[in-house]
C-alpha cells in the first residue's frame, strides 16, 4: 500500500502540476460518477429483511395476536371494517388457510400468479401488501391467531388524532423544516408530495401527493400512528410519530390531495423520472468532462514532455 501511494503521488506531482485545471476536471468527474452510482444503487429494490417479532417467547395463537398488533393492526381491523386493506374477520372461513398463509408469505407472488389475489388488489386502490419477513412458524401463528380471535382480549385499531390541525405544520414536518419530536427520520427523505422540494426523496418511497385517496383518511390515519411498513418500523420503531404531528401530517395530505392532479403510484425501487434525469445528467457531465480532461492532458502533454528527465533502461 505505501508503494501504491508513493507511485500515485509521483504521478500527479510529475504529470499533472502544470495544470490546476486538470486536477479540478478529474475530481469534478469523480464527483459526477459518484453520483452517478450513489443514484443507481438507491433505485434498486433490495428484499426487504427479516424483521424480528417483539415477545418471542408469546407461542400459538397469543403469539399471533402479538405479530398482529405489530404489524398488520395499522392496515387490517377484526371486525372494525375496512381500513387500508380488508376487515379480517372470519377470514379463515372465507379462504383457505394455506392460501392465506401463502399471501402473507409473499404477497407479490401471489398477486402475479392468483385470480383472487389479482382482484383484493384492484378492490383496494392496488396497494400491494408489504412481505412481512414473517418465518413459516410466526406466519402459522397468526393464521391460528385469526381464526379465533375472539379467545383472546382485543386491541381496538388506532383511531384518528384528536385535537386540531395544521395543514403548514405538517408541510414544515414533511419537508424537514420543523424536527419530529422523537427524532425520526423526515418523510422528505423517501418521499415526494407535488410541489414541495426539488427532487424529494428521488423515488426511495412512493408519492404521497394523493395518498388519502389510496388509503382514505382512517386508514392513512392508522399508518401514520402505527407505522407498520416493514422498511419503515426501523427508523420508526423507537421514535414515533405524536398526537400533533399525525394530526398535522394528516391535515398537510389533505391539502396536497386537494390541490394536487392525481399523480402515478411509484413502487419502492421503480426508476422514477426524476431519478432518471440525475442519472443522465450525471453521465453526460461525467463524459464531457473526462473528454474536455483528455483534451486538456494532450495539451500539458506535449508541453511538458521535452522538460522530463528521460530514463534510462
Amino acid at each position: 500500500m505505501p508503494f501504491l501511494l508513493d507511485e500515485l503521488r509521483s504521478f500527479f506531482t510529475t504529470h499533472l502540476k502544470p495544470s490546476l485545471l486538470a486536477k479540478m476536471m478529474i475530481a469534478a468527474g469523480l464527483g459526477l460518477v459518484f453520483i452517478f452510482a450513489f443514484t443507481i444503487g438507491s433505485n434498486v429494490q433490495a428484499e426487504p429483511p427479516a424483521i424480528r417479532v417483539d415477545a418471542p417467547f408469546l407461542q400459538g395463537a397469543a403469539g399471533g395476536k402479538a405479530i398482529f398488533e405489530q404489524k398488520c393492526i395499522g392496515c387490517h381491523t377484526i371486525g372494525g371494517g375496512k381500513l387500508v386493506g380488508p376487515d379480517l374477520k372470519d377470514i379463515t372461513k372465507q379462504r383457505d388457510p394455506q392460501w392465506i398463509k401463502n399471501f402473507i408469505t409473499d404477497p407479490a407472488k401471489m398477486i402475479a400468479s392468483d385470480a383472487d389475489a389479482q382482484a383484493l388488489l384492484k378492490e383496494y386502490n392496488n396497494l400491494t401488501m408489504p412481505t412481512l419477513g414473517l418465518t413459516a412458524d410466526q406466519v402459522d401463528q397468526l393464521v391460528e391467531y385469526l381464526s379465533n380471535p375472539g379467545a383472546l382480549p382485543s386491541t381496538p385499531a388506532p383511531s384518528a388524532p384528536a385535537g386540531a390541525s395544521d395543514s403548514v405544520a405538517g408541510k414544515q414536518l414533511f419537508s424537514g423544516e420543523f424536527a419530529l419530536t422523537n427524532g425520526g427520520p423526515h418523510c422528505i427523505a423517501c418521499h415526494t408530495v407535488s410541489g414541495i422540494g426539488i427532487l424529494g426523496g428521488g423515488g426511495l418511497g412512493p408519492d404521497l401527493t394523493n395518498v388519502i385517496q389510496r388509503y382514505g383518511e382512517p386508514g392513512l390515519s392508522a399508518a401514520l400512528k402505527t407505522i407498520s411498513f416493514p422498511t419503515m418500523l426501523g427508523p420508526f420503531q423507537n421514535r414515533p410519530l405524536t398526537s400533533s404531528e399525525q394530526a398535522d401530517l394528516l391535515a398537510f395530505f389533505k391539502y396536497a390531495n386537494q390541490w394536487n392532479a392525481s399523480v402515478k403510484v411509484i413502487t419502492p425501487g421503480a426508476l422514477t423520472g426524476e431519478a432518471a434525469l440525475v442519472f443522465v445528467i450525471s453521465l453526460t457531465g461525467a463524459v464531457l468532462l473526462f473528454v474536455i480532461l483528455l483534451a486538456i492532458w494532450v495539451r500539458v502533454k506535449k508541453r511538458t514532455a521535452r522538460h522530463l528527465p528521460i530514463r534510462k533502461v
